[in-house]
């Protein structure tokens, strides 16, 4: 079947979602000057594509609205891109047959290659109230909106998580009353030991933002349809907002319709192909399934690194280059708090020194923990070493050795010659 082919030569490229995934892969892709197909970008939100990460500081007020765009309406003019936004544009059908996209408008726009990039949606607690006015994710401009205009009162933030660290402290900065609702026992629980995670949320709570920790969310109530509180285990919390960061999952219902294979997300390869081999995906909806020897690993992402590395792949791939695959690598973490600085990646949370026998080669793998405990000074550090390699690090306090620590843990290099200066920092191994 001959592809339809604009009078100029090029075929068309559709792309579904304008986030930070896909003003990344539009950067690469006209990054040479010129590009061989002719670009449409359909985004149900009604501006270009902006920084997401940076929503917690505009809520804070430590950014404005300029600050966290990634390109301008005129960056893509000048590309030459067709850029339609609104919820008109939002994507509501792919059909494969006929290489063809309907909107909620009703246009139809045909497309010789198709790229994915329609995200995550916020996950949902099923619970009484969930329904109610006032009761919001933490995704979008949209949603800073809506909490700007609760203006100042008593907020509670559903989650505990880095998302639900940010939007409190965010909310507390503009002068609310904030409460943390989590399940579990510290903050950032994924991300934290038990020791880390008490410093900071001492921190946060001399900030004025309060926690129930291990609590289990029983309803969200309201009056005349608006939320004024939740009901915890045992207790009522009074709240003109809350802001639930309860995770997100891949969107992938449009996907699922056109028939693409999908699991949790859309399945794709290394190059970030779908099971149609015209259409690519960018970003949080995608789902990589990697196997090593006998172990199969099932990837979603969730952090701006490797959606990144996807943007740069299928560009690539795009413009000719078949032989850039995505490689897993353990990214690291940090918390967009103003004052407190955060580094965590890898594994760090092993029980104890553990000794255990690898079957295959019958050497023995030895897990140490190495700390470095400075709290009245505010400072925490944990290294995890296996084989005389960094398998995990985390750093409260002091981060400026993050990416360093990052860079050995990455290249599996042995620390053997540097173990008694390595929980120091780099600084000091000339000493």
């Amino acid at each position: 079947m001959s592809h339809y082919q604009k009078p100029d030569g090029r075929q068309k490229l559709v792309v579904i979602g304008n986030g930070m995934g896909s003003v990344r892969f539009l950067e690469q892709l006209f990054a040479g000057g010129q590009c061989p197909f002719q670009v449409t970008v359909l985004s149900e939100e009604d501006c270009p594509g902006y920084n997401r990460i940076q929503l917690s500081k505009l809520l804070a007020g430590s950014v404005d609205l300029e600050g966290i765009h990634l390109k301008s309406a005129t960056w893509y003019q000048q590309q030459g891109i067709k850029l339609l936004m609104g919820e008109d544009y939002r994507a509501i059908q792919i059909d494969r047959s006929l290489k063809r996209v309907v909107t909620q408008g009703d246009e139809t726009f045909d497309y010789d290659r198709l790229v994915l990039a329609t995200g995550s949606l916020p996950n949902q607690i099923p619970v009484p109230g969930a329904d109610l006015q006032g009761v919001l994710a933490f995704r979008s401009l949209a949603d800073v909106d809506l909490m700007l205009e609760a203006g100042q009162g008593q907020a509670v933030v559903i989650g505990g998580g880095l998302l639900g660290l940010e939007c409190g402290s965010g909310l507390a900065k503009r002068g609310m009353s904030v409460t943390i609702v989590d399940n579990m026992p510290i903050p950032m629980a994924r991300q934290l030991d038990q020791h880390a995670g008490h410093l900071l949320r001492k921190e946060l709570e001399r900030r004025g933002i309060a926690f129930r920790s291990s609590a289990t969310l029983k309803s969200y109530e309201g009056v005349d349809g608006r939320v004024c509180g939740v009901q915890i285990d045992g207790e009522y919390l009074p709240a003109s907002l809350v802001v639930v960061t309860a995770g997100v999952r891949p969107n992938i219902q449009l996907m699922q319709e056109a028939g693409l294979k999908c699991d949790r997300g859309v399945l794709v390869n290394d190059r970030l192909q779908t099971s149609d081999p015209d259409i690519f995906t960018v970003g949080e909806c995608a789902q990589m399934q990697l196997t090593s020897g006998q172990e199969t690993q099932s990837l979603l992402f969730g952090l701006v690194a490797p959606v990144y590395r996807h943007a740069e792949i299928v560009a690539a791939s795009l413009l000719g280059d078949q032989s850039q695959t995505f490689t897993p690598v353990p990214i690291p973490t940090n918390l967009k708090v103003d004052g407190i600085n955060l580094f965590s990646s890898g594994e760090f949370n092993p029980s104890c020194f553990v000794e255990k026998s690898d079957e295959q080669s019958d050497e023995i793998s030895r897990e140490e923990v190495i700390t470095l405990d400075a709290s009245d000074a505010g400072i925490y550090r944990k290294l995890v070493l296996q084989n005389n390699r960094i398998k995990g690090v985390l750093l409260y306090g002091d981060v400026s050795d993050g990416l360093w620590y990052q860079t050995l843990m990455e290249s599996g290099t042995d620390i053997s010659a540097i173990r008694q200066q390595l929980i120091f920092g780099q600084r000091f191994l000339a000493a």
